[in-house]
């Protein structure tokens, strides 16, 4: 009698298959050990497949090292761009002289304009730890003379010449020129649509210029007598600095009343945590006792956080990293797909999870080294020509060298991480089929 076995059915065949499948994927899975991960990057590296690999693949080399070479730039100009902004806006904060800043109260930043009332010095006079304050203002005006084309917006600052609120270099020496009302110091770190009036506010002559309009719309006769550095901003191209009684003279008694800040000067041996407490008792409501940290940080946080440009250059720097990631993750991609049969010789030789991330990761950093280079070469120039024209501090420090090579590493590490997913489902099998 014949036996007759039954033919399995194909779709039962198809799945042993995959089952057969899952279960190397699920076998090939990342053990976490130290000397697991050492052995693979000692084998990774003295067998540089990787990086073998990718001079054979110029033309997805090339696409990738260009569009990571851009995407660095753009991460390197979004961090400089951050430093300008971040910096220009706190030049005048750090030459604020004394130990305290009364400011209004809920204080954010100096471009909102806001006044502290000059009340408040009763107060601060009353303290037997103060020793002096000198009251410090701030506006914004326009400016022209016969070496400009066109009126400049620039900021004004106003300070009591007997006590000036700022210490900044060329005030003292040029101190005594501005006792004389309607006579101003121009900041020489200004930009240059100025002309030539940092050259001749220095030349010792008392050379004209035209200020804001009176109230009959004539413009107001002003005189240059020296120069100060502390340096533009964002908003104002330069500044100019004068005296209370040219302010009161040139814009009205009026603001002799509002002082943006007041410097406060404690004797020697104060305590300044224990005095601020005591101001900010009884300036309640009317201004806040701070000091020169906390003076610069929130103009920090106004700009970071309260104007466009901090989520802007956030913006810019997220995608500056995801585009980097998706130009290596394109090369490494190539490569797996180019040699898979190959891989899948490795794998069945059985070598782990960690040595293929170590191997595709020899991709990632042959390319992104040479796009770190050039790009961090161009930036230097693009720094170097944006600080020419706008004088806003742009400088390449170790902060952004050390961003970029974090975001390098980060690009790296995430683009193999996504590019070695293709190789699970890799299997010896398919050399077969």
């Amino acid at each position: 009698m014949a036996v007759t076995v039954p033919d399995v059915p194909a779709w039962r065949l198809w799945l042993r298959r995959q089952g057969a499948r899952l279960a190397a994927i699920l076998r090939w899975r990342p053990g976490v050990s130290i000397d697991a991960i050492k052995a693979a990057g000692r084998t990774s590296t003295s067998m540089p497949l990787g990086a073998q690999q990718l001079k054979r693949q110029r033309t997805s080399t090339l696409l990738s090292l260009g569009g990571v070479t851009a995407a660095l730039l753009v991460i390197f100009a979004q961090l400089g761009i951050e430093r300008a902004v971040y910096e220009s806006s706190v030049r005048l904060h750090r030459m604020v002289s004394g130990d305290l800043i009364i400011v209004p109260y809920g204080f954010k930043s100096m471009q909102l304009h806001a006044e502290v009332p000059v009340a408040v010095t009763d107060v601060i006079a009353t303290n037997p730890s103060v020793a002096s304050y000198s009251p410090f203002w701030f506006g914004v005006m326009s400016l022209i003379h016969p070496g400009m084309p066109s009126s400049r917006r620039l900021a004004w600052y106003a300070i009591d010449p007997e006590k000036p609120a700022i210490d900044v270099p060329g005030l003292r020496e040029n101190l005594y020129k501005i006792r004389e009302t309607r006579r101003i110091l121009f900041d020489r770190e200004s930009r240059p649509y100025f002309g030539d009036l940092a050259k001749e506010a220095d030349s010792g002559n008392e050379y004209a210029v035209l200020g804001p309009p009176d109230n009959r719309g004539l413009l107001r006769q002003l005189f240059a007598v020296g120069t100060f550095a502390v340096g533009p901003n964002v908003l104002n191209d330069g500044a100019v600095l004068m005296s209370q009684e040219t302010m009161a003279e040139v814009f009205g008694n009026w603001w002799s009343d509002r002082p943006a800040f007041i410097s406060v000067h404690l004797l020697p041996g104060a305590d300044v945590k224990a005095v601020q407490q005591q101001l900010n008792k009884l300036l309640v409501g009317r201004g806040e006792a701070i000091d020169k940290r906390e003076f610069e940080a929130r103009e920090r946080v106004y700009w970071s956080r309260e104007t466009p440009v901090g989520y802007i250059t956030d913006l810019g720097f997220i995608m500056g990293v995801m585009i980097g990631m998706v130009f290596i993750y394109y090369a490494q991609y190539q490569i797996i797909r180019f040699y898979l049969p190959e891989y899948a010789i490795l794998k069945s030789l059985g070598y782990d999870w960690w040595f293929f991330l170590f191997m595709i990761g020899q991709i990632g950093a042959a390319i992104i080294t040479p796009a770190f280079l050039v790009s961090f070469t161009l930036a230097r120039l693009v720094y170097a020509a944006t600080e020419a024209a706008m004088h806003l501090g742009m400088s390449m420090g170790l902060r952004e060298m050390t961003v970029a090579l974090t975001a390098c590493v980060v690009m790296t590490v995430v683009s193999s991480l996504f590019a070695i997913r293709r190789l699970w489902k890799v299997d010896p099998i398919m050399l077969f089929e």
